[in-house]
């Protein structure tokens, strides 16, 4: 079999570094991009290092200008900032686009002649929140939407060159995905519904990250799967609350699944009400 090369973003931590272990296993060129290659983690010895921050639209372009020949492009790299949208900063909001979508939409464009060149795929990483509008998380839902529909588009405007695209949506996994959320930087004022609501909010997060998590391994199993399909499906569903969350909204009534969504939201926060 002839040497494959693979791109991912995101390899510091998580689903990233899990994927280029994997795949570098499998005897793929891998070129993990991470924000910083000095530290980077051992783990991707075995990995050719690329400085590649998101947000840098000359270090992409200085990337992609090195490669010719591409056979699979992975977009995992993102972030989730939370808390009410009366507390982002705008600065924090153009960033979290920024990342979660310009940046994968401008690496891809960049990639295309090498795309192309290698009849490659795409498979860009999305989550649960691709699907459904996660209360006091809209920006990362507003991402994550912007790049269903990017990669939807894009999985029919690049099938005359021969390049595939696929999308992953991953529920929630034991990752340092949690540990790494961005909070709004806004002050709120104090006693005010917007405050009460983060405060819940936080509290529950906390909760669910002392709980035991599922394996990511299963999300990377998923992604190297894709990386050997003649043919990949547009999505790929991981983790039981995403697969039930697809099962909902396909079958209730929108009305029906929209109040079921907003009435268990509440019933967590108040959780954490009945406690204090």
């Amino acid at each position: 079999m002839a040497e494959r090369m693979v791109l991912i973003t995101g390899c510091s931590s998580g689903f990233g570094l899990g994927i280029a272990q994997a795949l570098a296993a499998r005897g793929w060129t891998v070129l993990a991009g991470v924000r910083d290659p000095a530290r980077a983690p051992a783990e991707l010895a075995s990995t050719r290092l690329l400085p590649l921050d998101l947000t840098d639209t000359t270090q992409i372009a200085a990337v992609a200008a090195g490669i010719e020949r591409l056979d699979c492009l992975i977009n995992n790299a993102g972030y989730a900032l939370n808390g009410p949208l009366a507390s982002y900063g705008a600065v924090q909001m153009q960033q979290q686009m920024q990342v979660n979508v310009l940046g994968p939409a401008l690496l891809t464009q960049q990639l295309l002649p090498a795309l192309a060149a290698a009849r490659g795929r795409v498979i860009n990483v999305s989550s649960l929140a691709g699907e459904l509008g996660l209360p006091m998380n809209s920006l990362y839902c507003a991402s994550k939407f912007a790049l269903e529909g990017l990669s939807e588009s894009l999985r029919h405007e690049l099938r005359p060159q021969g390049v595939q695209v696929a999308l992953v949506e991953p529920g929630g996994f034991r990752t340092r995905f949690a540990a790494n959320m961005i909070w709004g930087e806004r002050p709120l004022a104090a006693g005010g519904a917007d405050a009460r609501q983060l405060a819940a909010y936080r509290e529950l997060q906390a909760r669910m990250l002392a709980r035991p998590g599922n394996d990511p391994a299963a999300v990377v199993d998923a992604v190297v799967r894709l990386t050997e399909l003649a043919t990949m499906p547009l999505r790929t569903r991981v983790g039981g609350d995403a697969k039930s969350t697809r099962w909902l909204r396909r079958w209730l009534p929108e009305n029906a699944f929209t109040a079921l969504t907003g009435a268990l939201f509440r019933r967590q926060l108040a959780s954490r009400r009945s406690r204090s």
